[in-house]
């Protein structure tokens, strides 16, 4: 006769709730921040003087006020927008988190990518801030990856019609070609893969299984139930997606990328560079694309030097080109980054708080 298992009480549920939660990433906001810095000034050091300083200067010092203004409201609404795909992910799970919080928390999140493992940092301090936020489990494991996906397959969308607008207009050498070819080759691989295991659920399943018995190999005290737990959820949301919710979470996407194309657009505009639109795209998708798959954070160097080359082979004067793309990197990049920082010290310190209480 099989014994009968004892109920647990409210104090044993609440620690096996706790050991089941998955480990994230350890956040470390300044680990990396002395090299992040460094790089940046080598940048907006180094760049102009490929430039005739000069021209430079000129141009700077002829910056239409207005325009830059305009170009920072842009990006603000971009954050929002990315506020908003976080706020429509959360709501696949059937919860709720404000707007304001949800653009924090994309604003904490993204400094701390920069600074802390990266895509890997990002999802890590979503999953924890969101949980924070009284978010369920698995809408907070939802969240820390889901997003990101839709982020990518707008950005491939940008890149693409970027890379076309570039190719009829013969700016692009062949190696350069060969190399964007790979770039969103492998780009559409990963995406690809991913949309097939949420079709196959018996595959991700599979997959998420031995996921688990390589990582306990490694790591025995790992918990088993996190791949699996991440595979049972992400196909429950594939089932809601496919019902018609993925349209919201795509064009908070392409919002996000409009928006901040628009502030390029009118960083151009300040400094008297009346560009098609057609012409900003193209210099616009490629090298953000070419940004986010480096391994530098944040892709400095590699968006700033292929942004300022194309615009400069588009026509665009090398100096203007130059004084354009710093402006821009340092209202759509430095900014966020700088003002991330303190977002996300402030939910870290809460989550600690919170944590010791609950202990």
């Amino acid at each position: 006769m099989p014994l009968l298992r004892r109920a647990a009480t409210p104090e044993e549920a609440a620690l096996l709730s706790r050991r089941r939660e998955p480990r994230p990433a350890r956040i470390r906001l300044l680990r990396f921040l002395p090299v992040l810095v460094i790089l940046g000034l080598l940048v907006h050091v180094l760049l102009p003087r490929l430039a005739s300083v000069e021209t430079s200067i000129a141009t700077i010092r002829t910056l239409e006020p207005w325009a830059i203004a305009v170009a920072l409201l842009s990006e603000i609404l971009s954050y929002v927008s990315n506020g908003a795909l976080l706020q429509a992910i959360v709501k696949l799970g059937d919860d709720r988190l404000r707007l304001a919080r949800a653009a924090a928390i994309e604003l904490g999140a993204g400094s701390v990518a920069l600074v802390a493992a990266g895509s890997l940092g990002f999802g890590a301090a979503i999953y924890r801030w969101c949980r924070g936020s009284g978010v369920s489990r698995e809408s907070a494991m939802l969240a820390s990856w889901l997003p990101s996906l839709f982020d990518a397959l707008a950005l491939a969308l940008f890149a693409l019609a970027g890379a076309l607008e570039l190719v009829v207009r013969h700016e692009l050498s062949p190696a350069t070609e060969l190399a964007l070819g790979i770039v969103m080759g492998a780009l559409a691989l990963v995406v690809g893969a991913v949309v097939v295991l949420l079709v196959r659920d018996d595959w991700m399943k599979a997959l998420a299984v031995r996921g688990t018995r390589w990582i306990k190999r490694i790591r025995p005290a790992a918990d088993e139930s996190v791949l699996t737990d991440i595979a049972d959820h992400a196909a429950e949301a594939w089932k809601t997606i496919r019902s018609g919710a993925w349209l919201r979470p795509t064009c908070y996407s392409l919002l996000f990328l409009t928006f901040d194309l628009l502030c390029l657009r009118f960083v151009f505009i300040a400094a008297r560079q009346r560009l098609p639109i057609a012409l900003v795209i193209a210099g616009y998708g490629v090298p953000v694309l070419l940004g986010r798959v480096s391994f530098l954070p944040g892709g400095i160097a590699v968006v700033e030097v292929a942004m300022a080359a194309l615009y400069s082979g588009l026509g665009v004067p090398a100096g203007a080109a130059v004084v354009v793309v710093l402006t821009y990197r340092l209202i759509s990049f430095w900014l966020p980054a700088v003002s991330g920082i303190p977002i996300a010290v402030t939910f870290e310190s809460h989550r600690r708080r919170a944590r010791r209480r609950g202990d």
